[in-house]
């Protein structure tokens, strides 16, 4: 008990160490600004041209809806090439011959690029809505930061099976190119599924990110959290997890096969 314990405890601390040092290293990164900060801003901005014509309600969810969109843009191109990035830069083989697993330090790392990513979107947010005159409803804090923690986890999970993925496919930034867009237009998130096709409304079921921007709405107007986006966030962070957990395996099963650290 003891011994699992101390293991236990191990590899908590390099999850949060991964996490520490891989927000640092987001905030140098030009890309993860243009994601998390840039890109929402000129979307807001194009949005509070016709904010006359928006209610509180429309307003609430197309804010909350960008919100989300950047945090999928930044889970894309952060969290999905980690691994490549790890191994482009000589480092994946030190990572693996630590005595913590490689699963905890790339769990913490997408953590950590979900959760700097986020962080940033809401600042830049918070700083350009009431700039652009837009008014939005805002959840209560208690709820707000329940669905803060709901949705950079979700976002991880997502993280990891999109980083092992790409690794193991040639063709892994040819998928985070397909999975962009259309993920923005049919995922539910600035869209809703309702004003699409009944043939194109279904995608949007199977993205966290559409629940809990479903999640941030019901909380902004006080009502109780929607059964299908709360059931929608928890089995599919969960469904993303174990995905996450069978690609990352795979890719340990590639690099032994191939007997070379850098798993390539």
């Amino acid at each position: 008990m003891g011994e699992a314990l101390r293991i236990a405890k191990t590899e908590v601390w390099a999850v949060w160490r991964a996490i520490v040092l891989q927000m640092r290293e987001t905030a140098q990164v030009w890309t993860a600004t243009v994601v998390s900060v840039i890109q929402p801003v000129v979307l807001l901005a194009v949005v509070s041209q016709s904010s006359a014509h928006l209610g509180p309600e429309r307003t609430t969810e197309i804010v909350f809806g960008v919100v989300m969109i950047a945090l999928w843009s930044s889970t894309l191109w952060g969290a999905g090439t980690l691994l490549r990035r790890e191994a482009a830069q000589g480092t994946l083989a030190s990572l693996l011959t630590r005595p913590v697993s490689l699963l905890s330090v790339l769990l913490g790392k997408t953590l950590g690029v979900a959760a700097a990513g986020f962080v940033r979107t809401l600042v830049a947010v918070a700083i350009a809505v009431p700039v652009l005159g837009l008014h939005p409803r805002l959840p209560q804090p208690s709820a707000a930061v329940l669905v803060i923690v709901a949705a950079v986890v979700s976002a991880a999970a997502m993280g990891l099976v999109l980083s092992c993925v790409v690794f193991l496919s040639r063709a892994g930034l040819r998928i985070i190119e397909a999975l962009g867009y259309p993920v923005f237009v049919l995922g539910g998130i600035v869209i809703p599924p309702d004003m699409l096709a009944p043939a194109l409304s279904w995608p949007a079921q199977a993205v966290s990110l559409h629940h809990v921007a479903g999640l941030l709405q019901d909380a902004s107007h006080g009502r109780a959290p929607a059964f299908v986006h709360l059931a929608g966030v928890l089995l599919l962070t969960t469904l993303y997890l174990a995905g996450g957990v069978w690609a990352f395996n795979a890719v340990l099963r590639r690099g032994r096969a191939r007997g070379t650290l850098e798993l390539a």
